[in-house]
């Protein structure tokens, strides 16, 4: 995410570098905030069928690829102003022509894809790994740690675009493809989840392996209506324990089986 907080707290810097200067860049740089509505609200009615894993992975890819473009073609085709453009020392390299025009479309792309992805994505990620018990107070450190960092955020890019200039492009793309890669290998999908402690204890799936869906209460529900709706058969739903006397029919037997119904394996919740 810092990666875009680059973008969406000194967008004017960049754009000023591209060539951008006055209302122009003012507006420019609105466009943004407009973009980033839209495309988290697009995202609203998707994020349970991507799931949560993909969109962190990839997001994170694609936002990495855009840090790379615009610190490679600042890094080529860039030229020094030690004064600063406009009297702002920050401000020390100048793009002109399709190189700046670019930049600023790898911008907003950039822009997209963390509205797409990690922004909404992460605080419901970050609300699904906790308990109920605990939910309160884990958000309440996720925010807290989340603001601190951009705090942090605010002081570095400042004397960081003064001091290695491009090169902080590089930096944050090459987080974000470190995020990508911690997100596979330690993130286990938690869309459509009942049971998120078993997805993180040690005998528990392996994130790669995991995939939206699967929630243990969904199939315990549909094995109730399957006993019921077979009523004196002999009939045990695969993957889920006996315990229940299907010779039973109404709503005792959907009562015993609420009661007897034995636990999943975990590798059944995938």
């Amino acid at each position: 995410m810092s990666g875009a907080n680059v973008m969406t707290y000194y967008v004017v810097y960049v754009f000023e570098m591209a060539g951008l200067t006055g209302n122009i860049n003012l507006i420019s740089s609105g466009v943004q905030y407009a973009l980033f509505i839209i495309f988290t609200s697009v995202i609203f009615f998707y994020i349970d069928k991507a799931g949560r894993c993909h969109l962190l992975i990839f997001g994170a890819i694609g936002m990495g690829t855009c840090q790379f473009v615009v610190g490679g073609l600042m890094g080529r085709y860039g030229k020094l102003v030690p004064g600063g453009i406009d009297g702002n020392a920050n401000v020390i390299i100048q793009v002109e022509g399709a190189p700046a025009h670019t930049i600023i479309a790898f911008c907003y792309i950039l822009i997209i894809i963390y509205a797409l992805t990690l922004a909404p994505v992460a605080w419901v990620y970050a609300a699904e790994v906790w308990s109920l018990e605990t939910r309160a107070t884990g958000m309440a450190l996720a925010a807290v740690a989340n603001w601190l960092f951009n705090f942090a955020l605010g002081l570095f890019v400042p004397p960081a675009l003064r001091n290695i200039t491009y090169k902080i492009f590089i930096v944050f793309g090459v987080l974000c493809l470190g995020a990508a890669v911690q997100a596979y290998f330690t993130y286990p999908e938690t869309c459509g989840k009942t049971q998120i402690e078993l997805m993180f204890s040690a005998g528990g799936p392996k994130p790669w392996n995991t995939k939206p869906g699967g929630s243990r209460l969904d199939a315990e529900i549909q094995a109730v209506i399957e006993r019921k709706a077979l009523g004196g058969e002999n009939y045990e739903h695969p993957g889920v324990g006996d315990g229940v006397n299907t010779e039973e029919k109404g709503t005792h037997a959907v009562a015993q089986h609420s009661e007897n119904e034995a636990p999943l394996q975990t590798e059944e919740l995938i």
